[in-house]
């Protein structure tokens, strides 16, 4: 008799216990972090060509010029709009991933708070994109033709706007949800990482006359994503094994 009691008495943790390691192995089933990293990867190398071959739409009367050479104070809307399109796109193709996997898998899938975070963050991009191309961070200078740095002087506070409403930034902040949703610490200390360099290559004034200068903006961001979609691909929970 005093056996049974302590089993009663044992058996609420023990199924405390099991329903919690169940939902750990659960989560872990459902990631597919390597995924968005790819899908993000190809999305940033597809836009080289956008970035060097687009046509500048002078949409917001930025531009200023003199024989031979033209200065304009707001990015290309060419490329805005291609990012807009393309982050848009590319959550649909990763919420359709995740729905195929999850009923592969017989599992549901938490994935709706990413996707609608993500999108939000796109369209919000995209505002304060035309905003800042109105309401400039950057000052613009006297002379805009003018390379001295004392000429585009500009803060801390405003590279970091400047910087967060980036394409690749809004890539990085996203991912903060798809960690939080799929509880992957190694995800999130990924992410952080990244979003750190985001701060400071976006904080970094190239001065080049080639058509090629923004290179380095596109392919590093490219190349850590698909490095950390590698990994995470590598170390994906397999079917059926327990993590």
């Amino acid at each position: 008799m005093p056996h049974e009691s302590v089993s009663q008495a044992d058996n609420p943790h023990e199924l405390l216990a099991t329903v919690r390691e169940l939902t750990r192995q659960v989560r872990v089933a459902q990631r597919g972090t390597w995924f968005p990293l790819l899908v993000f990867a190809t999305i940033t190398l597809v836009a080289i060509p956008v970035y060097r071959y687009a046509p500048y739409l002078d949409l917001f009367g930025t531009c200023r010029s003199r024989p031979g050479h033209t200065v304009c104070a707001a990015p290309n809307p060419a490329e805005l709009g291609y990012w807009t399109v393309a982050l848009l796109l590319a959550y649909v193709a990763i919420a359709a991933f995740y729905v195929r996997q999850s009923r592969r898998r017989g599992l549901g899938t938490p994935i709706r708070p990413y996707v609608v975070v993500g999108v939000a963050l796109a369209v919000l991009m995209t505002a304060v994109s035309v905003w800042l191309a109105l309401h400039p961070l950057v000052p613009v200078p006297a002379d805009p033709f003018s390379t001295d740095p004392a000429e585009i002087e500009v803060g801390a506070a405003g590279w970091l706007v400047n910087g967060l409403a980036s394409p690749i930034a809004v890539i990085g902040l996203a991912l903060l949800v798809l960690a939080w949703v799929e509880r992957h610490w190694a995800l999130l200390a990924y992410d952080l990482a990244f979003l750190a360099l985001v701060v400071i290559m976006g904080s970094q004034v190239i001065h080049s006359a080639s058509p090629w200068f923004f290179l380095p903006h596109l392919l590093v961001p490219a190349a850590v994503l698909l490095l950390g979609a590698a990994v995470f691909a590598v170390f994906r929970p397999q079917p059926g094994v327990r993590a």
